[in-house]
């Protein structure tokens, strides 16, 4: 996705020399992230974060502009935005420094009462978001109307192609467990039809999460937002924690917050696998220049566990 982008700490130094007027006295990239080159920029004037985005990809770079300008008016979290433009053939962001760690990275140090208050919070924060205007259609919004669907079981089947189409090219598993994920997605039509475009955070899970001293400082990385049903982000961090190997009661005091019932909760187990088959199209998948999601057996064997013992739960 990167396509040409220069990856490497010049990059972003000429940034912040040339466009912010800034000589900076640290610069270290994250490791996380697919779309973006994204760095911790420390200068005499303070602590930043600055985005490099490629060409190819600038819908993503439009859409982080628009929907951190609106989040933010909103009073959500999320960082500001101090100067952005295109340098050469790059785009850039500028944004405030929001101490914290990925939830994913402390979820273990965290009690039961700091769970609950994060899913409390986060709750809040997806209502405001479900007030916002849309065109009416499904999928997601980056800086306009581009990625939009009819109906949410279109998107859905949209999600189990594409995870279709990468176990095909990754041959690490084997594609027909998409079949299954289909025959699930027509059991749950009934529920799935009645799913209203409703707007929401989709990527607010083990990441993009910001926990500091045991409690949510920020949102980050928002590209875009997904109109569809607000319990597929819940899926997807069932099934982050799953892939980690820890306790899901932070998914319980989600659904307990949302007031959930139990056709919701069994949503929640179709969207989980969902994303097993999603997480398994992603194993040894390259993202952009110099971003491959490495496995092992080991690795193969518990999507594939998880994935029978979700398929379980929903028959």
């Amino acid at each position: 996705m990167f396509g040409d982008l220069d990856t490497n700490r010049d990059t972003a130094i000429r940034i912040m020399e040339q466009e912010i007027g800034m000589k900076p006295i640290n610069v270290t990239r994250f490791t996380t992230g697919y779309c973006h080159c994204v760095y911790y920029v420390k200068t005499k004037n303070g602590e930043f974060v600055l985005r490099i985005t490629g060409k190819d990809a600038k819908n993503y770079y439009y859409g982080s502009i628009k929907w951190l300008s609106e989040l933010d008016a909103l009073g959500i979290p999320v960082p500001k935005i101090i100067r952005h433009g295109q340098n050469e053939d790059v785009f850039f962001a500028l944004l405030s420094f929001i101490p914290g760690k990925d939830l994913g990275e402390i979820y273990y140090t965290l009690n039961d009462s700091q769970k609950r208050k994060i899913v409390r919070e986060l709750s809040v924060i997806q209502r405001k978001i479900a007030n916002l205007p849309t065109s009416g259609r499904y999928g997601y919004l980056h800086s306009e109307n581009t990625d939009s669907f009819i109906t949410w079981i279109e998107y859905i089947e949209s999600c189990i192609a594409r995870a279709r189409k990468r176990i095909r090219k990754n041959k690490i598993f084997d594609a027909d467990i998409c079949d299954c994920v289909t025959a699930a997605t027509d059991n749950q039509k009934e529920y799935l039809q009645k799913v209203q475009p409703t707007p929401f955070l989709d990527d607010i899970t083990t990441k993009n999460v910001l926990i500091h001293e045991g409690k949510l400082s920020g949102i980050v990385d928002i590209d875009e937002i997904c109109c569809g049903d607000p319990l597929f982000v819940i899926g997807l961090t069932n099934m982050a924690l799953l892939f980690m190997q820890t306790d899901t009661k932070y998914i319980d005091y989600w659904l307990d917050e949302m007031n959930a019932d139990d056709v919701q909760r069994n949503a929640v187990v179709f969207y989980t696998l969902l994303f097993c088959v999603d997480f398994m199209g992603e194993q040894g998948m390259q993202f952009g220049n110099d971003k491959v999601i490495s496995y092992n057996q080991k690795t193969v064997d518990l999507l594939y566990s998880y994935y029978y013992e979700l398929l379980g739960k929903l028959i």
